[in-house]
């Protein structure tokens, strides 16, 4: 029998390595061999709080090394296709599925349905299993969505296909950002640079990504991919600066990749223009007090909340990350194997000696 090798999280701040047999597959399903696996904001929450045990990761990339019959037909895959997975594991004949928007699904959307199925979620109490990227095997669920991946892309670089898709969901598709137009970005981690990279694919004339003087490496690199200008916002005054860039005219459109907090969603409001959105990507979980939010009214603004990515945002993200144009290269600041995963998980939530904007986890 063989056997995969997984860092599984047992409990707040704690993983230990195990091993789980392959699963036997049916004609419907398959397993990934994981070449990469991202480590997002979301799988900080996961190891900071209190989850029964899984295995954490899903920002996956990999080798398709077994697949059934009619999987493959389902999937247009075959043993030995590179592949992006989403996270989400829809049901596939709901609204939302026949629109692709995938993220919605009753059946893949643990905000609204706590047995939704999806990876990096799903907890071990659920066969086989092997339902994170922390792992040398990924199980491939009947409903996976799985997006081609050219040969020549670096798995690290491919890992980044789902914070890139959300930046393209959330200022392209929701966004709507135009040629020309003035877009502000809250925020320089991963979702922010993501966000960065799409304004500029859309063609914004004017990209103003803000930070903290914490955030000087991240900020060097939104400049790198394309921002105009980088603000500190613990040593500047950011609304008057954006006037000041604008000629008073602010900007069209505002994602709050930050804190979604009454600080950064008051500054928002603020710095778009009349008619102008503020894209919500970033939420404090809790009620806010203190927002004026006459402001919305007066300003005849569009405030849009969002959350992960379309079908064909991921699409979108893929062919940027096979073009090349962007060094992406230097937002992929840390790569460990699954002994380290943990690791990994403390440096993207700025923890350790060494902080990271986007890590890995490599199995050998």
């Amino acid at each position: 029998m063989r056997f995969a090798r997984a860092s599984v999280m047992t409990g707040p701040r704690t993983m230990e390595i195990r091993e789980f047999p392959l699963p036997a597959l049916e004609p419907d399903d398959g397993l990934l061999k994981v070449e990469a696996a991202g480590v997002c904001g979301s799988d900080v929450k996961s190891f900071f709080g209190d989850l029964s045990p899984r295995i954490l990761g899903h920002e996956n990339v990999g080798t398709v090394s077994a697949i059934g019959r009619s999987a493959a037909q389902r999937w247009g895959l075959a043993e030995g296709d590179r592949v992006v997975l989403e996270e989400y594991l829809p049901c596939g004949h709901c609204d939302f599925c026949r629109s692709s928007e995938f993220r919605l699904c009753l059946d893949s959307d643990p905000s609204t349905n706590p047995s939704a199925l999806r990876f990096g979620r799903t907890p071990l109490t659920v066969a086989p299993s092997l339902w994170g990227g922390f792992s040398d095997y990924l199980y491939l669920h009947p409903r996976t969505v799985a997006h081609r991946l050219p040969t020549h892309v670096p798995a690290v670089e491919a890992s980044l296909a789902l914070p890139i898709s959300n930046g393209y969901e959330w200022v392209y598709r929701e966004g709507r950002v135009r040629p020309g137009d003035v877009v502000v970005i809250l925020g320089p981690g991963q979702q922010g640079l993501g966000a960065t990279i799409a304004a500029k694919a859309a063609g914004a004339g004017l990209v103003i990504v803000t930070g903290l003087a914490r955030d000087k490496e991240r900020l060097e690199v939104a400049r790198a991919f394309g921002a105009d200008h980088t603000l500190y916002a613990d040593d500047t005054d950011v609304l008057e600066r954006i006037r000041e860039l604008t000629n008073g005219s602010y900007a069209d459109v505002v994602v709050d990749t930050a804190a979604g907090n009454e600080s950064t969603l008051s500054l928002a409001l603020d710095a778009v223009r009349k008619r102008g959105k503020v894209i919500v990507a970033a939420a404090a979980m809790r009620p806010l007090d203190g927002l004026d939010f006459f402001k919305i009214n007066r300003k005849y603004l569009t405030v849009q909340g969002v959350r992960g990515h379309s079908y064909q945002a991921v699409e979108w993200a893929i062919d940027l990350i096979a073009g090349g144009r962007y060094p992406l290269h230097l937002m992929c600041s840390l790569e460990v194997g699954i002994d380290h995963a943990d690791q990994a998980i403390l440096a993207t939530a700025g923890e350790g000696p060494t902080p990271a904007i986007h890590a890995s986890v490599v199995p050998a």
